[in-house]
Formats: C-alpha cells, sequence, structure tokens
C-alpha cells in the first residue's frame, strides 16, 4: 500500500514515467481495488498541494473536508457505472486500452476535482474560458471546399447549389445533395481527354469526392488532392497534400497510385483496390499511411514496406512500420477527435486546422499525454474546457487566436 501510495502521489505531481501510469492504471482497473483508490484519495485531500505535506486543520476545516470528502466518494460511486458502458461501446482495438481508459477516467476527473476545490482561489485568477469569452468562442469547421478546373477557373463548393457544376472534356461534375462531389463521363463518349483538377479545403474545411473511376476520397482541413478528370492510362496517379481517406475501387489491371510529400521527402502509395488514410501535413513529424483493408506499397527513396491491415509507415529518413489503433488514426473521418497520449502542442495543431484558429504558447507548458474523445461539431470553449478540467493546463480566446499556458 505504500509503494502504491507513493506511485499515485507521483501521478498527481505529474512525475509518473508512461510505464509507471501504466501499472497504477491496471492497479485501479481491478474492482478489489477500489477501496484503496478511495483511501488514497481522501489521503490525498490532506495534503497540501505544493509542498505534499500533511496539514494539520482546525476543527472547523476537518468538518469542511470530511463533508467534501464525503461529497468526493458519492461522485465516484457515481461516475463508475456511467464510465463501464461508454468504455466498452467506444473499446479500442488492444483489450487492455479498455481498462487503461477506464481506470484513468475515474482518476483523471478524481484528481481535477482535487485541484479545483483545493485551488479555488488559484482557480478564480485563471477562470479564461467564462461566459465574458463566450462572445468569441469559435465554431467547427464544415463541408468546405473550392474545386480548380484544368483551365484555372475556381468553383466555391461551399456556395455552390446541388446538381451540374461544369462540363469539359466530355466529364461531367456534380455536387450531390450530401456535399459530395461526383465526375461522370457522358455516355457513348470515348473521346474525353486527360485533364487535372484540383480540389482543396481551407483550415476549418473537409470534403469527400468521387473519382471518375468510382474510388472515393475525403479530405481533411487544410489538405489538397490533384487528381485527372479520366483516368485513361495504365495507372491512376494523384497528388495529395495534407490529409484523406481513400477507398479504391479495383481495378487489377491499372494500380491506384498516390503521390505525397512532406519537407522534400517523396513518398508514393501503390495499391489495387483498398482502404487506407495517408497523413502527410508539413508541420507533422513524417508522412503516415495506414492500412484498414487490403494491400499496399509505400515507396521512397528507392526503399519499400508492404503494410498490412492495421499497421502504419512513417516515412521521414526512413520507412518504419508499426501497428495502430485505426479509430485514432481515422477519428478524424468519424467526426471526432480522439487524443491517446499526446502532447498539447500536438492537440493544438490539430485543433488549428479544424477550428481556423492561430495558437500561441505563453510561458512553459506541460509536455505530458493527453486522452481524450471529443465530438469535431462541439464548439472550441467545449473541448478546451474539457482540457482545463484537468488542472495543469489554461486557454485563453480572443477572436481566432488562442493562448495556451500553464
Amino acid at each position: 500500500m505504500d509503494q502504491l501510495k507513493a506511485l499515485f502521489t507521483k501521478y498527481l505531481d505529474d512525475n509518473c514515467s508512461t510505464l509507471e501510469i501504466k501499472l497504477l492504471m491496471q492497479h485501479f482497473s481491478e474492482l478489489k481495488n477500489e477501496a484503496e483508490l478511495k483511501a488514497l484519495i481522501a489521503a490525498e485531500m490532506t495534503r497540501d498541494p505544493m509542498t505534499r505535506d500533511t496539514i494539520v486543520k482546525s476543527p472547523e476545516a476537518a468538518t469542511e473536508d470530511a463533508l467534501l470528502e464525503d461529497r468526493m466518494l458519492k461522485i465516484y460511486d457515481q461516475l463508475k457505472p456511467k464510465l463501464v458502458p461508454a468504455v466498452q461501446e467506444k473499446s479500442i482495438v488492444r483489450p487492455i486500452h479498455t481498462y487503461l481508459k477506464y481506470a484513468a477516467a475515474i482518476v483523471l476527473v478524481l484528481s481535477a476535482m482535487f485541484y479545483f476545490y483545493r485551488n479555488s482561489d488559484q482557480r478564480d485568477q485563471h477562470q479564461y474560458l467564462t461566459a465574458q469569452h463566450q462572445g468569441n468562442d469559435v465554431n467547427p469547421g464544415g463541408n468546405k471546399a473550392v474545386l480548380t478546373l484544368a483551365d484555372g477557373s475556381e468553383i466555391s463548393l461551399t456556395d455552390a447549389g446541388n446538381g451540374e457544376l461544369a462540363s469539359q472534356s466530355g466529364i461531367t461534375i456534380t455536387k450531390t445533395r450530401d456535399g459530395e462531389l461526383v465526375y461522370e463521363t457522358e455516355k457513348n463518349n470515348t473521346t474525353a481527354s486527360r485533364q487535372y483538377n484540383t480540389i482543396s479545403t481551407p483550415a476549418g474545411g473537409q470534403y469527400q469526392i468521387n473519382l471518375p473511376d468510382g474510388s472515393k476520397v475525403w479530405l481533411n482541413a487544410m489538405s489538397s488532392l490533384k487528381y485527372p478528370t479520366s483516368f485513361d492510362g495504365r495507372d491512376r496517379k494523384v497528388i495529395l497534400s495534407g490529409e484523406a481517406y481513400f477507398e479504391i475501387a479495383r481495378d487489377a489491371s491499372r494500380p491506384f497510385v498516390v503521390s505525397s510529400s512532406r519537407a522534400g521527402r517523396e513518398q508514393e502509395v501503390i495499391v489495387l483496390g483498398t482502404h487506407f488514410n495517408i497523413d502527410s501535413y508539413a508541420d507533422e513529424a513524417a508522412i503516415k499511411t495506414t492500412l484498414l483493408e487490403g494491400r499496399v506499397k509505400v515507396a521512397t527513396a528507392g526503399k519499400a514496406r508492404i503494410l498490412k491491415p492495421g499497421q502504419q509507415s512513417a516515412v521521414s529518413d526512413q520507412i518504419m512500420v508499426s501497428e495502430v489503433d485505426v479509430n485514432q488514426v481515422l477519428d478524424w473521418k468519424n467526426g471526432n477527435f480522439y487524443f491517446y497520449d499526446e502532447n498539447i502542442r500536438t492537440v493544438m495543431r490539430k485543433l488549428a486546422r479544424w477550428y481556423d484558429i492561430d495558437v500561441v504558447y505563453q510561458g512553459k507548458v506541460p509536455d505530458y499525454g493527453f486522452d481524450a474523445e471529443i465530438s469535431r461539431t462541439k464548439k472550441l470553449s467545449e473541448i478546451l474546457k474539457g482540457f482545463e478540467t484537468t488542472g495543469q493546463i489554461h486557454f485563453k480566446i480572443e477572436g481566432r487566436r488562442v493562448t495556451v499556458m500553464q
């Protein structure tokens, strides 16, 4: 118990290593240890948050703390049954993560409660996301894109109505009521020439396109796809900047090739028919390709690797392949932010693309990992408030400028 108490104290002080956190979470995931967790929580409430020394309190203060402790433990009992089905519903591929997230949710929520109850004066000074800032709140992104035709003319897909948008060289471009872009070759037309169009999404935008061969592509924010209006050659090649999810129509005679680059590093993904995601944002450390179904070859600088479903390649100086949780990779396509052990700078890069905001940092910010699953339909303040409940990070919204501080 003493060793567990010391580990729990390290956790609340944000001094635990990743391995120590996992050990602590595994311990609390066992139902028989609920009493130990409650005992640790009660003991923590008697310590000074800065010095970690036990505080000697007056009878009045002790009575107040006893009432607070009783309330905390009641909240714990109310929280536990609500968390279990939610975690099961959104369980991760690797079973151990289910228990880790369940235990982590309990500990993190209660730790946040300690912080706010024990530091009420400081809390008042750092309550940046209050009603006075709601006028500066930022709405989530949506279906926004610009289509650039082969002749250089541009069509705003955000403003365009449903129906036929353009016709070029025997190809008809239509916008559906679901906000998709569809290419169709006119019947009995055998003269459709290969021209190139580009679809681009701004910050705060996303869009789906159905390519001439029947393949489907979902573009994330701040991304673009250059593609031919007809696939009439021996291959089907497109050029991606940013992030996109692909569902490729099978054609054994013509492989589908996605070319992307980052920091001068070129990558090609060659497929016949499969589902995969490519993240080639310039501000990320590597080009990441994640395979969901089928089989793909990732090639760069004379090297190549074959991916299996559930694997991700990371291309920087070389090709690194690892097993990943595909649900986390496809969070954006499925309408969520899914953060697992991601530091605040990584979190804010993703939020900046979707909410079209500028992010600045004030002073030193914590570098530990955050876990969260949040809908991309929420306003920015709702998401930031969730991170503030940890007591370790704070935000200030001023128009489209967000300041991150400790």
